[in-house]
């Protein structure tokens, strides 16, 4: 009997051993990298398992929402490298707005910070965001049930000129007696390898483990005075990105891709699924139908004075809204929106930029852009 104890336990170490992978270092992205990316913003089908495997997860009824290309270059192509001396890699945003660096290791893929507008998008003024630490976005090796905990903080401080005091303004703050701003990030993030198995998505099935991520971060504005510095977070309002947040992703991972598989993002308060990043393989679902289109938006003319024409193209049928932001992040206006062309009256808003977001039923943004109004 004690044989027949060890040649199962023998089997089932084995088991073990092949039911898992390690991801190691060369999943790293590097200079000259595209990693392809779509999300679905509408998932179904998709479920959360427990800890454990191994486990057979599929996915392959997502189906894109919107796409993206992320594309690596040597730092020294970044525009704010002295800011980031130290980094090997940046990623460039679309129309050269924006750019992340990363400083790239053995053993990890940290984000050193950002040149840009600020992140809360309470105060798009552009300027260099640097963590302290660093924030390790990729590990190597990574293993089932490995577990890591990052704490970063970011802090920044800025004199008050007429753009930003404008901006203050807007947002119901007093700029009077203040000559400078601070943004306060603290941010933790715990990482749990907590499941690993086989993920089946559009275009491919793969190896992989599970990383659930929980993020934590608290964000503060604050306006320095004769007094000193005066925390006027609560004051700025809803809409600013400001104040707490929770962010719970589960990541699966293989070591045979630099994107991520999957990277399905739930709410903190009930775990349902708000949306879905997969790796495009270029189908739209497992059928392998290759996608030619995706939902876009076209407004026409942009600038306008007056009025102007949203064009949904490429979106399901179905009923949407238009919402429109100010550059303080306040809603200032919205619409009920049709698949096709929409004349939207604007006569009633200043001239100036706005940020605009498409949004379906379920109140989930599809598409994002900016338009301007300007004086007739």
């Amino acid at each position: 009997m004690k044989k027949l104890y060890t040649i199962l336990a023998f089997f089932g170490a084995a088991f073990w051993c092949q039911a898992q992978v390690t991801i190691s270092s060369t999943t790293f992205p590097a200079a000259g990298d595209t990693l392809k990316t779509a999300t679905d913003l509408n998932p179904d089908g998709v479920t959360i398992t427990n800890s454990g495997g191994p486990f057979t997860w599929d996915f392959t009824g997502l189906a894109p929402t919107v796409k993206q290309e992320t594309v690596f270059q040597a730092a020294t192509e970044g525009s704010a490298f002295a800011e980031f001396s130290d980094a090997e890699l940046v990623t460039i945003g679309a129309s050269g707005q924006g750019e992340t660096y990363f400083d790239v290791s053995a053993n990890s893929f940290s984000n050193l910070g950002f040149y840009g507008t600020d992140p809360t998008g309470a105060l798009p003024i552009p300027t260099a965001f640097k963590f302290s630490p660093p924030v390790p976005e990729r590990r190597a090796p990574l293993n089932f049930i490995d577990n890591f905990l990052a704490e970063t903080s970011l802090n920044i401080t800025l004199p008050i000129d007429s753009t930003l005091a404008a901006i203050l303004g807007q947002l119901g703050l007093p700029t009077g007696l203040a000559d400078s701003l601070r943004i306060r990030l603290t941010a933790s993030r715990y990482e749990l390898v907590d499941a690993y198995g086989t993920l089946a998505i559009p275009g491919g099935t793969y190896d992989v483990l599970r990383e659930k991520s929980t993020e934590y971060r608290d964000t503060h504005l604050d306006i320095h005075t004769i007094l000193g510095w005066i925390d006027v977070t609560a004051q700025a309002g809803a809409g600013t990105g400001l104040g707490q947040d929770t962010t719970i992703t589960y990541n699966f991972i293989s070591n045979t891709e630099k994107e991520y598989i999957a990277e399905v993002q739930v709410s903190p308060s009930d775990s349902t699924i708000q949306q879905v990043r997969y790796k495009d393989n270029g189908v739209i679902s497992g059928n392998k139908e290759v996608l030619e289109t995706r939902p876009e938006v076209l407004v026409s003319p942009n600038p306008f004075v007056g009025q102007t024409i949203f064009e949904l193209k490429n979106y399901a049928p179905g009923d949407y809204s238009l919402r429109l932001l100010d550059v303080s992040g306040r809603q200032v206006f919205t619409q009920d929106m049709v698949v096709g062309s929409n004349a939207v009256n604007l006569d009633a808003l200043g001239s100036g930029a706005y940020f605009y977001q498409i949004i379906n039923p379920k109140a989930q943004v599809l598409n994002t852009g900016k338009v301007f109004k300007i004086n007739d």
